[in-house]
Order: structure tokens, then C-alpha cells, then sequence
């Protein structure tokens, strides 16, 4: 099962506000400040009338778009929003400094008697991250194979991209890039 899939499940759940991201190792810059611009502008489309309280609030008053704001707009958002639930893939593909980061603002978005805010994180195995989400209920899915199977599904679905008739040449990469993928 892919991140993509249970995003778009979740989406169809109409009592649901689904936010999503993910990670690439491309991006530059805050990638925690990248994460939660996304998902202010998310929450937005989903709930214009949010549009409201951030003009008020941040907009009119000319404050600057920075980490600190979104760290006090988001959980605003969330706290009115209601029940949420944000999917980040890929954490693991950011550098180390950032997977800490993005961690720690998503841990304290998630605490609290009024939060109805859960994130689900996927990654490979990371002893990091690891680490980090000990006590949290987590799903393996190397021992299952399925990792193995999105690897394989991401690859063909490139693959699809490029022009060509020789089927050999597609079959080739693809296996080299499944090898490569798996760390061989």
C-alpha cells in the first residue's frame, strides 16, 4: 500500500480534513517551513473561510512568513478544523537536521487535550526516526514485501515517461534501478 493510496482514501472521507507531502531529496532551504506552508495552503483550499483569520491575524498586520508564524497559525487552523490527518513520506530522504525538525513540529501539532490532529509518517527504516517515534503505534512494512512493491511501482511509473519501443532497454533499467534502490 503507498502513501498515495491512503492519502487518496482519506480524501474521500467527507468529515476529514487529509493534508499531505512528500519528501524529495531535491528540496532546499526550511524544508520544515516547505512542510508546513503546504499544508496552511491545504488546509485553505479545503476550508476557504480560513482565509478570514489568516488576513486578520498575519496578512493585515504585516507579518513576515516565517517558521514561528506558521508554528502558531497551524495548530489555530488545526484547533478549528477539527478532526485532521496529515501524511509526510519520504522523511527519511531529508537531511538529518531536518527529520529532527520536522519530527519535533509535528509531535507538538499532535499533543495536547485539543488536538485532533494525527500524522503518519513513512519512511524506510532510519535509526533516527527510529529513535524519535518509539512509543508511537507503527506500521513495518519492509518484513511484508509492500516496500519492495512500491519501489517497483515508482519505477515503472517513471519508466512509462520515457519514448522508446525496446521493451529490453525498460526492463533493464528497471532492474537496475530496483538493485539500486534496495541498497545492492
Amino acid at each position: 500500500m503507498t502513501c498515495s493510496f491512503i492519502v487518496q482514501e482519506l480524501l474521500k472521507r467527507p468529515n476529514l480534513t487529509t493534508c499531505y507531502y512528500f519528501c524529495n531529496n531535491q528540496e532546499e532551504g526550511n524544508i520544515c517551513l516547505g512542510i508546513l506552508s503546504i499544508i496552511v495552503l491545504q488546509l485553505l483550499r479545503q476550508h476557504p473561510v480560513l482565509s478570514t483569520l489568516i488576513a486578520h491575524e498575519y496578512a493585515y498586520g504585516g507579518s513576515p512568513c516565517g517558521v514561528s508564524q506558521l508554528r502558531r497559525l497551524v495548530p489555530q487552523l488545526l484547533a478549528i478544523i477539527g478532526y485532521t490527518r496529515v501524511v509526510v513520506d519520504g522523511i527519511d530522504e531529508c537531511p538529518k537536521a531536518d527529520q529532527k525538525a520536522i519530527l519535533k513540529e509535528f509531535q507538538a501539532l499532535c499533543t495536547g487535550p485539543s488536538s485532533h490532529c494525527k500524522v503518519l509518517f513513512s519512511s524506510r527504516r532510519d535509526a533516527d526516526i527510529q529513535a524519535r517515534l518509539s512509543k508511537q503505534p507503527q506500521i513495518p512494512l519492509q518484513r511484508r514485501g509492500e516496500g519492495d512493491s512500491d519501489i517497483r511501482s515508482f519505477v515503472k511509473n517513471e519508466l512509462s515517461k520515457f519514448h522508446t519501443s525496446d521493451q529490453k532497454v525498460l526492463d533493464i533499467l528497471e532492474a537496475i534501478l530496483i538493485e539500486k534502490a534496495d541498497g545492492e
